[in-house]
């Protein structure tokens, strides 16, 4: 039997003792995808004045691995689901290497745009696994503690992407520059798939899912009309077509949904599992994981551009000026498992308070020093946003996937990396509109103050409205206590060998 099914008094052996290596190793992709979305943003300094580029090329460098990923990930799980989450998981890992390669090497801004497109399909394919592993590896009690470490690594790619990109950049190997922070990705990678090989395991559904090409074709076009000019519109002024396009997500999205909606009625199997949707704290989860990336998303981004351009402080320096963040978000995110078992949604809750706490004392002393402000002065709000997302992520990512049937894995969690990467887009484009706008036309010290307060100012709305929704989530202790049966409909288990472990 797997070992998402062992039943109650099943000896240890049904359950393969390499469960928390394996997760280990599954986790770096996770990793790597979301640090080669922000180690951009510290870069682009480098970026501008090497490749000679504008600034409508650099939204696209942004924003095209961005597309990319978003578009395929529920795709993505689905294929997990038919071809095995391994062979998926292999498949994306190589691309992400490879395309990282040519990311190093571009020698214009086509070319990286071009580059970074693949690098987002590789990013696609290998994430939605990573969650797949979990639900399908781990027994229930055990899976909440996973989940939580897959939220963690969330948070902690954002920061290190700041600490490491601004460390490799400034130390500048062999004067490559800007190019060192996508050649790391290759002995990253080349390791991480040589230990993949050997221990993750061949799952995947036991029944073969039909496959929903229409429905693929929905969600990309859908997704596609609404980050387009997101991405770029403010670059290009807001032109007309990115308005038409950003119109025609709409009627296209409801037109998938209705799609898909009817398709079980036809015989098929949608891509769009809306069933998944009748769980409150799936629903509610994924819509507040929204508001918490995006949030976050576009508060890195300006806080980078702060730093760098307003303060004039170093890529290394900026970096580390994250540093308190990522010592708050580590200490508070291996405390967020337990303290969800044990208190329920209450500490999402306190999660949220921590966010809106670190924002008001940073608005506060940049009230207080203005252009004078230090980046030693940015550290009490770092340390308080880096606990306060530590303790949401992790809490906020095992609440949404603790009840999804093993056989749902591959869907689930594609809509759930969906919904994450779709927020880190709206996060850095929104806010960076919103930056740019208080900025204005000549930009000074004083103006990135400026822009900063009101993108701080923003973010307490938002996150006072997910704090709000987080309220709609199940109350009371989350995940089955020790030795719990699985729900009644997890008969649908990964293809299994003999010997328990999944093949």
């Amino acid at each position: 039997m797997s070992a998402s099914s062992a039943p109650p008094g099943a000896p240890a052996a049904a359950l393969d003792p390499r469960r928390w290596t394996m997760l280990t190793v599954a986790l770096v992709a996770m990793f790597m995808a979301i640090f080669d979305f922000y180690v951009i943003n510290i870069a682009t300094p480098s970026l501008q004045s090497q490749l000679h580029i504008g600034e409508a090329a650099l939204e696209l460098i942004i924003g095209g691995y961005t597309f990319t990923y978003a578009s395929l990930l529920v795709t993505a799980g689905r294929w997990g689901d038919v071809f095995s989450y391994k062979r998926l998981f292999m498949l994306g890992m190589g691309l992400f290497t490879v395309a990282s390669v040519f990311c190093g090497i571009s020698q214009n801004g086509t070319q990286l745009v071009i580059v970074r497109l693949i690098q987002g399909v590789g990013a696609a394919l290998m994430v939605p696994q990573v969650v797949a592993f979990i639900t399908v590896t781990f027994p229930p009690p055990e899976r909440p503690k996973a989940l939580a470490r897959f939220g963690a690594t969330i948070g902690l790619a954002v920061v290190a992407a700041q600490i490491l990109g601004g460390a490799l950049l400034s130390a500048n190997v062999d004067s490559l520059g800007w190019r060192v922070i996508f050649l790391i990705n290759i002995p990253i990678g080349v390791i991480t798939m040589l230990f993949a090989a050997k221990l993750l395991p061949n799952a995947k559904a036991a029944r073969k899912p039909k496959q929903d090409v229409v429905g693929n074709i929905g969600i990309a076009i859908t997704l596609g009309l609404a980050i387009l000019p997101i991405v770029i519109g403010r670059s290009e002024d807001w032109p007309v077509w990115g308005w038409v396009m950003l119109g025609l997500s709409v009627p296209v999205g409801y037109a998938t949904v209705l799609y898909e909606k009817g398709l079980p009625a036809r015989g098929g199997e949608p891509m769009l599992d809306l069933t998944l949707f009748k769980n409150s704290s799936y629903s509610v989860g994924i819509m507040t994981i929204i508001g918490v990336m995006t949030f976050y998303s576009g508060f890195i981004f300006g806080m980078t551009m702060f730093l760098q351009f307003g303060l004039g402080l170093t890529p290394l320096k900026a970096g580390l000026t994250f540093g308190p963040m990522g010592l708050g978000f580590a200490l508070s995110s291996f405390m967020a498992r337990p303290m969800l078992m044990k208190y329920g949604v209450k500490v999402i809750n306190i999660g949220q308070v921590l966010l809106v706490l670190s924002t008001v004392v940073l608005l506060v002393e940049l009230k207080s020093s203005g252009t004078d402000t230090s980046a030693w002065e940015m550290v009490v709000p770092m340390v308080l946003g880096g606990l306060g997302t530590g303790v949401t992520l992790p809490a906020l990512t095992g609440v949404v996937m603790s009840k999804v049937p093993p056989q749902q894995a591959g869907v689930a969690s594609g809509l759930l990396s969906t919904g994450q990467q779709f927020a880190n887009t709206i996060g850095v484009a929104v806010f960076g509109v919103i930056f740019f706008n208080a900025l204005g036309d000549h930009p000074s010290k004083s103006g990135y103050v400026h822009a900063l307060t009101v993108v701080g100012g923003t973010g307490i709305v938002l996150s006072l409205a997910t704090l709000a929704a987080t309220f709609l989530l199940p109350r009371g202790p989350m995940g089955p206590p020790p030795g719990a049966r699985p729900p009644a409909d997890a008969g649908a288990q990964p293809a299994v060998a003999a010997g328990g472990k999944p093949q």
